[in-house]
Formats: C-alpha cells, sequence, structure tokens
C-alpha cells in the first residue's frame, strides 16, 4: 500500500494496539461471553481516542484527514485480528450515510457517532440476500412498518438508519427514504443473531413505530441517490478488510509449513505445497492491487464507484475463501476445529461474502455495469 508518512504512523500504530488490546484470541473470548452489544466497549472507546471514527474526515471537519487509504489500512488490521467493532456500522456506513445527507443530522447526530456516544446501524437487507430495491419496510401516514434482518452491529446500536420505501407504488431503489430511529422508540424490536464468525448481527422489526418529518434523513424519496455512493465506499472499505484476513492466513500458514515436520523433513520444502502457496500470493497481489486503486480513487474525488467497488468485493472474498480453504487443508484436521484461529478466519470470510452483496450480486453488477 502507498502510504504517506502520517498514514504510515497510524497503519502502524493500529496494528501495534490491536496486536495488545485485541488479538484474534479476544474474539472467541468475546463470544462464548456472551457480550450483549457485541464488541468490547472499551476497545471501541480506546480505538476513538486514537481517532479511527474520523480517519476520513477532513481536518475541517474536525477529523485527521488520512483519506480512505489510510482507512483502508485500518481495515486491514481490523481483519488481521478479527476485531469485532462497529467500525463498518457506525463510522464507515453510518457517519458516512449522515454526512451525505447534508442536512440538520450533520450537526446534530454527526458529533456523537464520531464520538462513540452513539452508535449507529444501517437496516437495508429484509430478505436472505443483499438487494435494496425489494425494500418492503414502508412509511405510511407517519407510522414505519417492516422488518429488517441482518443488521450488522444491531445489538449494540443505538439508533437505526432504516431504508424504507415512501412511495407506494415505486419499484427498485426509487421512492426510498432514509430514517433515523433510536433504539429505545417504542415499535422497535431488536433480535441479536448469533453468528458463526463471532460477530454480531440482528434481527429488527419496526411495529407502527412513529416517525416525525426531523427523524427523516437528507432528501425524502431519493435517499438512494446518496446511500448507494456510501455503500460503494463501504464495499471497498469491507474488501480491505478482507484482505487483512487473506495476508494473515497466508504469514500464519507460511509460519506452520515452516515449522511442522513429517519424517524428519519441513512440510515447507514440499514443492506442491510451495506452487499451491506461491498462487495463494498471486492471488492476494492481485485483489490488493483492484482494492487500492478503488480506495484510492475515493481520495482522488472519483465519483462513480461502482464498477470498482464490485471488482474489489469479488476479488477479495474470491481470495479469502481460497486463502481461508487452503490454510486448513494444510495445517490438517486440527485447522478447522475452535481451539485453532484458522477457523475463526474461515467462519469471518464467509460471512464477509454476504455483506452488502454476495459474490454473485457483484459479477452480475459489474457485468451490467459494463454493459453485459
Amino acid at each position: 500500500m502507498v502510504l504517506n508518512e502520517e498514514q504510515r504512523l497510524l497503519h502502524s500504530t493500529i496494528r501495534d494496539f490491536l496486536s495488545q488490546r485485541a488479538p484474534v484470541a479476544a474474539l472467541r473470548e468475546l463470544r462464548d461471553n456472551g457480550n450483549p452489544r457485541g464488541f468490547d466497549s472499551d476497545l471501541w472507546n480506546e480505538l476513538i481516542e486514537l481517532g479511527v471514527s474520523s480517519i476520513v474526515l477532513s481536518e475541517e471537519q474536525g477529523g485527521l484527514g488520512f483519506g480512505w487509504m489510510g482507512l483502508g489500512a485500518v481495515m486491514e488490521e481490523i481483519g488481521r485480528h478479527l476485531t469485532a467493532t462497529p467500525m463498518l456500522s457506525s463510522i464507515v456506513i453510518g457517519a458516512a450515510l449522515v454526512e451525505a445527507a447534508a442536512d440538520h443530522h450533520s450537526n446534530d447526530l454527526l458529533p456523537d457517532v464520531v464520538a462513540g456516544t452513539r452508535n449507529l446501524a444501517f437496516a437495508c437487507d429484509e430478505g436472505l440476500r443483499y438487494n435494496p430495491g425489494a425494500t418492503a419496510a414502508a412509511l405510511d401516514n407517519g407510522l414505519l412498518q417492516g422488518e429488517k434482518t441482518f443488521v450488522i452491529n444491531g445489538p449494540g446500536a443505538t439508533d437505526f438508519l432504516v431504508l424504507a420505501r415512501t412511495v407506494a407504488d415505486s419499484k427498485g431503489t426509487d421512492g426510498l427514504t432514509l430514517i433515523v430511529v433510536p433504539r429505545d422508540t417504542a415499535g422497535v424490536t431488536v433480535n441479536p443473531i448469533h453468528s458463526a464468525d463471532g460477530h454480531s448481527f440482528a434481527r429488527v422489526n419496526f411495529n407502527q413505530v412513529a416517525v416525525d418529518q426531523q427523524q427523516i434523513v437528507g432528501v425524502p424519496d431519493r435517499a438512494w441517490d446518496f446511500v448507494s455512493p456510501v455503500l460503494d465506499r463501504a464495499t471497498l472499505a469491507l474488501a480491505a478488510e478482507m484482505l487483512g484476513g487473506a495476508r494473515e492466513l497466508l504469514e500464519r500458514t507460511l509460519a506452520y509449513l515452516n515449522d511442522r515436520e513429517q519424517f524428519d523433513v519441513k512440510i515447507g520444502s514440499f514443492q506442491a505445497l510451495q506452487h499451491r502457496c506461491a498462487q495463494l500470493f498471486c492471488q492476494l497481489e492481485l485483489a490488493q492491487s483492484v482494492v487500492y486503486k478503488g480506495l484510492s480513487a475515493i481520495d482522488q474525488g472519483q465519483q462513480d464507484l461502482a464498477k470498482l467497488a464490485s471488482h474489489a468485493k469479488v476479488l477479495a472474498i474470491d481470495c479469502y475463501q481460497k486463502m481461508s480453504n487452503e490454510a486448513v487443508q494444510m495445517h490438517g484436521g486440527m485447522g478447522i476445529t475452535d481451539e485453532v484461529d484458522i477457523g475463526l478466519f474461515l467462519k469471518r470470510s464467509r460471512v464477509c461474502n454476504q455483506i452488502l452483496g454476495d459474490s454473485s450480486f457483484h459479477r452480475e453488477r459489474f457485468a451490467t455495469l459494463c454493459g453485459y
């Protein structure tokens, strides 16, 4: 990654911090203890003190101004350590949506989110697969009715950013409005989902929830105009996290191959395994080049990121899943056990595939955008 001096310092700081405060074993402990929020609040507050919540905000807005390349470096380290935080849901998606809306919420809500006193969760998915165009949750006569599934960090959210249909006869992504709904509002029910990867998700039901005009975020009926670009940037950030996980898997596997012996010979000396590792390295480098191109494009002010985001997600998830499969195979039977960290990366790779659209969704989207 081509980083400037300040971004490299940030990268190094986050890596050292997470290595000490949030090693991979911390995820297993968080899962086994049944933390109701789904993340360590003390750890998240410490990360905020380090400035992760304001990385992409300009210095004029009170941020650090490290840009999306800087954010990508942080997301890679989160992926390397499998750290469960509200970073993707509350900052990369939530805060970005509020900022993009450019209305009164930018002053009322954004400072609290950046400070960590409020955590946002984007409530979009309604079925088994990501499909914003199939949104059925509706706001009618000031009452919100519907159910959202697979809400990232839903158990720990203080507020939900709900995508709802406000034009009855609209189709696809037309006629959608973004609404901020506090968790403690009457009619809101949060049901935690115990995900295989130890991260937190929720199914959230909105039953005749009263909504006033002040809760509308951005332009009514036109939410997708600013939501879509934010989700493209979030997809690139998620791809950076997957890169971090894949790189950690490769490094751990190489270390194991150079340590494990069979018949008094290091198995890393077996040419067949060397070839497989070389292919994995090439796949990782290819995915990295596309992800970095996307993050750099954001910093350069490029507006149309859809193709880059879908391309990056497909290559990153293909790489992460292939890397986790091979890591398990090369570690042998113990690679899939819960006691060995490799299995946790395998599970995370499968869940990452479902977040913000799986590989099939993005392959079809990329082909459509290319005119096929």
